[in-house]
């Protein structure tokens, strides 16, 4: 009885992800709770419970040695202690909710757009912010739904066109978000995995989908309409600064500015964006006030914050947690998705960042259906 309404509770925590973290942390909690309750006293920690574990120790201990993190950063970096253990055992409840709030968040941001389009006459509630800000911000909508077309792909019950149909809405829903560097994440993660399969005739059937998705998010990638342009590779200057790569450029060098003054203790996780903003100004960069822009770089925004001491905390969770795992095709896939997104976003900024990135370490490690350790 307890495993049945912990994966009601994991569907609805899945399902309600991009509208509402409080009732997604709250789900997930109570999901872990009943978890250890239903062990019965036989629960041990395993290896990725640990590698998820230590990130939370990292935050929390560096209140040792830099400005403590607030209430409200701890509660918003708790899912990394929830996660682990309200997933055990759960893998198949969390797809489905992940699957059917794939479906929901893609038909409402849809018909929201449509209707928001007739009403304004104009085509700009259909794409970037614009079309997202009814839900999530975008770049966290696409991994959502990148996570949510794995699910569905890995799936034997959706047979026939039910499968290539739905995949094609999360791929237009997720090109209409405009997260350009969330799309190049999920597309070189999915290539990733297809190339990997080997099950003959279903490789065979699988490239064609495989390659059609990649096409159609990558010319998506440059021609998708935004306010901003893809930006200037080669010369970031701070006061003309608007594109998608020109910002990241400029934001990567104040956060080593930052990182320079204290890199092994850091500055503390609620202090690097006033330290941000601070230079963003001495700098004049417009944008970046404008927006009140973080680093877009997950690695660099934890240096920043919890230093060489903290990373290096966290980092130890997560070599143990590699130790004992054994990488297949499609943990590998998800791990280079992750890995390219926290490269160009700060994604762990935001409670619904902090439990996609949980359960996608939590799913690239992997284990048996059962959810025992392997």
């Amino acid at each position: 009885m307890e495993r049945q309404f912990i994966a009601i509770l994991i569907r609805a925590a899945a399902i309600l992800l991009p509208w509402w973290d409080l009732g997604t942390g709250g789900a997930l909690a109570l999901a872990a709770l009943l978890s250890l309750v239903a062990a019965r006293g036989r629960w041990k920690a395993l290896p990725v419970d640990v590698a998820l574990w230590s990130g939370f120790a990292a935050v929390a201990a560096s209140a040792l040695w830099t400005e403590a993190a607030s209430f409200e950063t701890l509660l918003r970096w708790s899912p990394l202690l929830w996660v682990p253990l309200a997933l055990r055992r759960q893998h198949r409840a969390w797809h489905e909710g992940l699957i059917a709030g794939g479906i929901v968040v893609s038909l409402v941001l849809l018909g929201n757009g449509v209707a928001s389009a007739v009403s304004s006459q104009s085509w700009d509630p259909l794409f970037y912010r614009d079309f997202a800000q009814l839900a999530h911000q975008h770049s966290y909508l696409t991994l959502y739904l990148g996570l949510s077309a794995a699910a569905l792909a890995t799936d034997l019950r959706f047979r026939g066109a039910v499968r290539p149909v739905l995949l094609s809405l999360f791929a237009l829903v997720a090109v209409l978000a405009g997260s350009r560097m969330g799309l190049m994440a999920v597309v070189l993660g999915g290539l990733w995995w297809y190339s990997g399969r080997r099950f003959g005739s279903a490789r065979r059937s699988a490239w064609p989908w495989g390659l059609g998705l990649a096409a159609l998010l990558l010319v998506a990638v440059a021609l998708v309409p935004s306010e901003r342009s893809l930006g200037k590779l080669t010369k970031a200057d701070p006061y003309w600064a608007t594109g998608s790569v020109d910002t990241r450029v400029v934001q990567a060098k104040v956060a080593w500015s930052v990182i320079s003054s204290n890199p092994w203790r850091g500055v503390g996780v609620d202090a690097v964006q006033a330290q941000l903003e601070e230079r963003y100004s001495e700098l004049n960069y417009r944008f970046g006030l404008k927006r009140h822009l973080n680093v877009h770089n997950e690695f660099l925004q934890l240096w920043a914050g919890i230093g060489l001491l903290g990373l290096g905390i966290w980092g130890l969770g997560l070599v143990y947690c590699a130790q004992k795992s054994s990488w297949n095709r499609g943990a590998q896939a998800l791990a280079l998705t992750l890995l390219l997104l926290l490269a160009t976003e700060s994604m762990l900024e935001r409670a619904m960042g902090v439990v996609l990135v949980a359960a996608a370490l939590y799913h690239s490690l992997p284990r048996r259906i059962d959810g025992t350790w392997r």
